[in-house]
């Protein structure tokens, strides 16, 4: 009885722990990325853990934008841990804060396998309504220039057009202010560097 107890204490104890780290087959990846001086990522630490069916829910709790000058610029993004589709229905949302910005560009990270997706992206305001802002099929690490509001929440929904095939479903979804492409142009990840092989 003791010796049940303490293998569940002891398995409840790993699923609990939160690694510095996320595992994809064979790679590491660690957790600050090695932005840039700068450079946030404001993805809360508990997001892509606890998914809800296919809805991961809200990523940042501070919203994605540029602020501060001089010494103490600062540019905020998201960029998930490594999120899976839904095994029923192949899809995947997530919620996104955007601060004073006219737009972000947003791109998603896929395994070499897989290469049949589709993006769209809604605006949600405060009374539950939702208009579209963008909506395409994707190619493996497209980035896209998405127009938005200012102060406003995105929702972001992907799913795989590829069905037959049991293959990883992982993706990493990226949003950023445009200003992180003009300041740093040579940063991980851009559509040809990438943490998958």
């Amino acid at each position: 009885m003791l010796g049940k107890i303490l293998i569940n204490v002891l398995l409840l104890g790993m699923l609990l722990a939160s690694p510095a780290w996320a595992q994809i087959g064979d790679i590491v990846l660690p957790d600050d990325l090695g932005l840039p001086s700068g450079v946030v990522n404001t993805v809360q630490p508990e997001f892509g853990k606890f998914p809800l069916g296919d809805d991961y829910g809200l990523a940042n709790a501070t919203p994605v934008e540029s602020v501060g000058k001089g010494n103490h610029h600062q540019i905020r993004i998201v960029r998930t841990p490594p999120i899976r589709l839904h095994r029923r229905s192949y899809k995947a949302k997530l919620q996104v804060l955007l601060g004073d910005l006219k737009g972000v560009f947003v791109w998603m990270e896929t395994p070499p396998s897989q290469g049949h997706w589709n993006m769209n992206v809604d605006v949600l305001y405060l009374d539950g309504t939702r208009r579209t802002l963008f909506n395409k099929d994707m190619n493996r690490n497209d980035r896209d220039w998405v127009h938005s509001e200012p102060n406003t929440r995105i929702e972001i929904e992907i799913y795989s057009k590829t069905r037959a095939v049991k293959v990883d479903r992982g993706f990493i979804v990226s949003v950023s202010p445009g200003e992180f492409w003009s300041r740093y142009p040579g940063y991980l990840p851009i559509p040809y560097k990438t943490y998958f092989p």
